[in-house]
C-alpha cells in the first residue's frame, strides 16, 4: 500500500517537473524571439532614421523607405512618433498625418482590436500623436464595445476633443465609466476656447466633478473674458463652487470689488475665507483692513497665516500687524503677527 503511494507520488512529481520544464522552455524561446524582433526593429530604425527625416522635411521622396514587413512598419511607427514630438510646423504635421494614414492604418487597426489592453492603448496614443483622421469608424467601434476600459475611454475622449467631434459633450457628461475631477481637468487642457465656451453655456447641467474642473480650467488659462461668469458663481448656493470661483479669480489676479468680497471673508467655511483672503492681495483696499485684522484671530491656522500675509501686502497693513502683535487679546493672533513681521515683506 505504501509502495503504491510512493509510485503515484513519483508520477505526479515527474509530470509536474516536465510541465515546468516545458513552460520554462516556452518562456525562454518567447523571450529570445522577442529580443530578436526588438533587435531587428532597432536596426530598421537606424537604417531609416535619416531617410524618414528627409522625407518629413520634404527633402526627399518615399523611394528610400521600405515598409514591407510588420517589423519595418513597427520601426517606422516608433520613428515617426519620435519625430512628431520634436518636429514642429503645420506642413510637417500634415506630412506625418498623411504618411501615417497611408502606411500605418492596417497595423494600428489590428492593435485596436487586440485582446491585450496595452496594445489597444498604444494604438490610441499613435492615432493621437499622428492626428490620424481615417480611424473614426474603428474608434467609435471601440468606444461602444463592452471591453472598453476607463483609460481607453479617456484617451478616446481626448482624440474626439482634438478633432472637435460634435458628440464629445454628450460623451463627457454621460461617460461610460465614472470620471473624476482630475480626469476632467486633464481633458479640459485639450479644449479650444470655443469648445470651453459651450460647456460654460451649459454649466448648470454639468456633473459636479466636471463643473469643478471647468472652473479651475478657466483660472489656469487666465480667461479674463469669463470674469463675469465667475462673479456670478460667487452667489452660487454650493460652497465648493464659490471656493473654486474665488480660486480662479486669484489665479487670474482679477480685481474684485471689496464690497463683493466681504461676505466671503465672513463665510462660515474656513476654505472660503482662506480663498477670499488670497483675493485681497490683488485688491489692496483699506476697506479690507479691519476684516483681515479680525481674521488674525480665526480658529484656522491657515486663515490666520494668510490674513497676516495679505496685510503685509496692503498699504498700512504692516502697522496693523504691529498693533496686533503688541496688543491683541488673542495670543494666537499675536504670535502669527510676530512671525510675519519677522519674515518682512512678501
Amino acid at each position: 500500500m505504501f509502495a503504491n503511494e510512493i509510485f503515484y507520488f513519483s508520477i505526479v512529481l515527474v509530470s509536474s517537473l516536465i510541465i515546468l520544464f516545458l513552460l520554462f522552455g516556452y518562456l525562454v524561446i518567447t523571450k529570445v524571439l522577442e529580443n530578436d524582433r526588438r533587435t531587428k526593429v532597432e536596426q530598421y530604425k537606424e537604417e531609416y532614421r535619416l531617410p524618414l527625416f528627409q522625407y518629413l522635411n520634404n527633402e526627399a521622396g518615399e523611394e528610400a523607405l521600405s515598409l514591407q514587413s510588420p517589423l519595418e512598419v513597427k520601426a517606422f511607427i516608433e520613428l515617426t512618433a519620435g519625430f512628431a514630438k520634436v518636429l514642429g510646423g503645420e506642413e510637417i504635421g500634415e506630412r506625418i498625418r498623411g504618411f501615417a494614414e497611408t502606411h500605418f492604418g492596417t497595423y494600428i487597426r489590428s492593435r485596436l482590436t487586440h485582446r491585450r489592453w496595452s496594445m489597444r492603448m498604444n494604438a490610441l496614443y499613435w492615432i493621437e500623436e499622428f492626428n490620424m483622421k481615417n480611424m473614426f469608424i474603428e474608434l467609435d467601434r471601440l468606444y461602444d464595445s463592452r471591453k472598453l476600459t476607463k483609460s481607453e475611454e479617456i484617451q478616446l475622449l481626448k482624440i474626439y476633443i482634438l478633432n472637435e467631434d460634435e458628440t464629445v459633450m454628450g460623451k463627457m457628461t454621460s461617460p461610460k465609466h465614472p470620471l473624476t475631477e482630475f480626469d476632467y481637468s486633464l481633458l479640459f487642457t485639450s479644449f479650444t476656447g470655443e469648445q470651453l465656451d459651450r460647456f460654460i453655456a451649459m454649466f448648470n447641467q454639468l456633473p459636479a466633478e466636471m463643473a469643478y474642473a471647468l472652473v479651475d480650467s478657466i483660472g489656469v488659462r487666465g480667461r479674463q473674458g469669463d470674469s463675469l461668469f465667475l462673479e456670478n458663481l460667487l452667489d452660487d448656493p454650493a460652497e465648493e463652487i464659490r471656493i473654486r470661483a474665488l480660486k480662479a479669480m486669484v489665479e487670474m489676479e482679477y480685481f474684485l470689488a471689496p464690497s463683493a468680497l466681504i461676505k466671503h471673508l465672513l463665510s462660515p467655511s474656513w476654505q472660503e475665507r482662506l480663498m477670499a483672503i488670497k483675493a485681497c492681495e490683488y485688491i489692496r483696499s483699506h476697506e479690507l483692513l479691519p476684516y483681515l485684522e479680525d481674521l488674525m484671530s480665526d480658529h484656522s491656522f491657515y486663515v490666520r497665516s494668510q490674513a497676516a500675509k495679505s496685510l503685509l501686502r496692503l498699504e498700512a497693513g504692516k502697522e496693523v500687524l504691529k498693533q496686533v502683535a503688541a496688543s491683541n487679546e488673542d495670543h494666537y493672533a499675536r504670535n502669527m503677527a510676530e512671525q510675519w513681521l519677522e519674515r518682512g515683506s512678501v
